[in-house]
């Protein structure tokens, strides 16, 4: 596996793992950053993940404007060290004063794989398997109450420009933050397979936001944070929508939900995907994902 200009080689042998990481919140405390990092470290050691999705809320700067950047300074040299590229997208407590600035400065991090997208935290990677595209990973900023308009714009474009680049279809994956209002409804529905302990708080992301996702007719599931005691997923439209499960101990939610990640299996020849919550330990969830799902 190699990364370069936004793209990684996969091999063909095997599925490509991807680990979604989400909501250290390492602004708590110097011991719950400890104790984060040395999870991050056991999961990648156990899990031997190609590739590092981590779906924001990490520094956590917002309450703390004077050391918001000292923060992500230590959390990004952190991410740097784990030996596999890595990509971020923005959560809503983490607080900077120049967005395309910062995000400038964590692209250009040891390890990090962000193409530049927008400039404003919106960008694609591509995973090749011998040289054709086999997967997309979109990242998407969903700022601090939701996806804006201009980013649903900028997904719509890009998701036409590669497919007409291409002349095929690719089937991708979306990360961002803030669920959608479909996990709330799906959730008071009790139509989600996993746990739902609290309520989805997807403030602006308004079930309308989902359409751009839909459209682009390559978006296979996406991958969310925010709510740390909830670890569910379900299908809209043919799409799977999941939760991440929250990783960092800084945040809440340890008592009733113990912290780890998701891991995603991505199939390079035939665009099947399977996922599950795993734990440092090596251990997994056999009540949150279905073991196998694929599509």
């Amino acid at each position: 596996m190699s990364e370069t200009n936004g793209s990684i080689q996969a091999r063909t042998d095997r599925d490509f793992r991807v680990l979604q990481l989400t909501d250290f919140h390492n602004d708590t405390s110097e011991e719950a950053a400890a104790r984060t990092y040395a999870d991050i470290r056991a999961l990648v050691q156990h899990w031997q993940p190609g590739f590092l999705a981590v779906t924001g809320d990490i520094w956590c700067g917002d309450d703390k404007p004077d050391r918001g950047r000292d923060l992500m300074d230590r959390d990004l040299s952190f991410l740097g060290t784990l030996g596999a590229p890595w990509a971020f997208t923005w959560g809503n407590h983490d607080y900077v004063n120049q967005l395309e600035f910062d995000t400038a400065r964590i692209a250009a991090s040891q390890n990090a794989c962000m193409p530049k997208g927008d400039g404003r935290g919106n960008f694609l990677v591509g995973i090749k398997c011998e040289g054709r595209p086999a997967w997309d990973l979109y990242f998407l900023n969903s700022h601090r109450e939701g996806l804006w308009p201009q980013d649903l714009h900028w997904l719509r474009t890009e998701s036409e420009r590669i497919v007409l680049e291409r002349g095929e279809r690719t089937p991708a994956i979306a990360f961002f933050h803030i669920p959608l209002e479909q996990y709330e409804r799906a959730r008071l529905a009790g139509t989600v397979h996993g746990i739902a302990q609290e309520e989805v708080l997807y403030w602006g992301n308004s079930a309308d936001r989902f359409d751009a996702i839909r459209d682009t007719g390559t978006i296979r599931a996406c991958f969310v944070g925010h709510s740390h005691v909830n670890d569910f997923w379900f299908e809209e439209e043919g799409i799977i929508l999941t939760y991440g499960r929250a990783t960092g101990h800084g945040g809440y939610g340890a008592d009733r939900l113990p912290k780890g990640a998701k891991l995603i299996e991505l199939d390079p020849a035939s665009g099947r995907f399977a996922f599950k919550t795993v734990f440092p330990d090596g251990s997994a969830c056999l009540t949150c994902d279905p073991p196998h799902h694929t599509r």
